[in-house]
């Protein structure tokens, strides 16, 4: 068998002949070979996502149970079935399998057969949700935001979650003392017993501030990377300027999002421009330098964008304009010299 006329048949530009000759092939012994090797590449490529903390695939297991399950569901093992010209039944598992498109889609719940699916909870822009894990651990999510967790944990397992966005954390303490890890996407990882924590994760920046407990940041794979944080402790780490730093916070201030209000504590501009991206998808344009680097200090209505803009115009007198999804955030007046 020639790769030539492999890569005709995945790219359906064969003869019936060819065809019939490429499902000959796969029957054989050589032609199982090649189908697990190119099930396990195409598995082991960037494009899979499997889902965290579970074991790497087998493509032996997977191909032994499709064509199993596509045995047990052939109509021939009712009635005779009329035979279709090349593509005969002996050779119809194969056919599943080696279509590229088929390929992935057996690849896909295969593996979603052999290990159970993590559930998905996504908030969309400007909105929260709350949920309780099976542990009886709460969690709030804010706008665009989306939480990764396991169906249920058995006595003893790590309590293992992925967060990409802004959540608040209860953390129910279990009676084994089991682990609750947080997964960030930017490679940083939070563990806790049982605690109240604000998480905003956002690409290569993280912000971890603890009301109340302890938890342990880690934020590289050596030990000296663990830091153990204090309640009131505000955690800021981006990996990819590798700016890193940590300060002291009402941490009620931090997760006042829950509540409806945005409360600032000495926030700079930048940081609210950030976070009004991160949870409405908005680009905030600030021309000014100076401008962005201004603080402010105070409490606005949580309830919309639209109602925080019309805030953050009146308290801190700015003037604010909107264009498509475009916000354009100026002073009211020149700075005096």
């Amino acid at each position: 068998m020639t790769e030539e006329l492999l890569q005709k048949y995945f790219a359906n530009q064969v003869t019936p002949d060819e065809a019939r000759r490429v499902l000959a092939w796969f029957d054989t012994e050589d032609g199982q070979t090649y189908l697990t090797g190119r099930l396990n590449d195409q598995l082991s490529s960037t494009d899979w996502h499997a889902p965290p903390g579970i074991p790497a695939p087998d493509a032996d297991q997977m191909l032994y149970a499709m064509r199993q399950r596509m045995a047990d569901r052939s109509p021939d093992r009712e009635t005779p079935v009329r035979r279709l010209g090349w593509f005969s039944r002996p050779m119809r598992w194969a056919a599943v399998l080696a279509g590229a498109l088929l390929l992935a889609t057996a690849a896909f719940f295969g593996y979603r057969e052999l290990y159970p699916v993590d559930l998905i909870q996504h908030t969309a822009y400007g909105k929260t949700t709350r949920l309780t894990l099976s542990d009886g651990s709460m969690v709030t999510l804010n706008g665009n935001s989306c939480l990764r967790y396991a169906p249920h944990w058995k006595s003893g397992q790590i309590r293992e979650v992925w967060l990409s966005g802004e959540g608040f954390f209860h953390v129910t303490h279990q009676r084994n003392h089991e682990r609750f890890v947080v997964h960030l996407p930017n490679k940083l990882n939070i563990e806790v017993l049982g605690t109240q924590f604000n998480v905003l994760a956002r690409e290569s920046r993280a912000k971890v501030v603890l009301n109340n407990g302890k938890i342990q940041l880690d934020v590289g794979e050596r030990s000296k990377d663990k830091l153990i944080m204090k309640p009131g402790d505000l955690v800021y780490a981006d990996v990819k300027t590798k700016e890193y730093y940590r300060k002291r916070v009402d941490p009620a201030t931090q997760s006042a999002w829950q509540t409806g209000k945005l409360k600032f504590e000495g926030t700079s501009l930048r940081e609210v421009a950030q976070m009004l991206e991160d949870t409405y998808g908005v680009t905030v344009v600030i021309n000014d330098p100076d401008l962005r680097r201004q603080t402010l200090s105070g409490t606005i209505p949580n309830q919309s964008m639209q109602t925080i803009l019309n805030g953050l115009s009146t308290l801190f007198d700015l003037h604010i304009t909107q264009q498509n999804n475009q916000i354009i955030i100026q002073r009211t007046s020149l700075p005096q010299p």
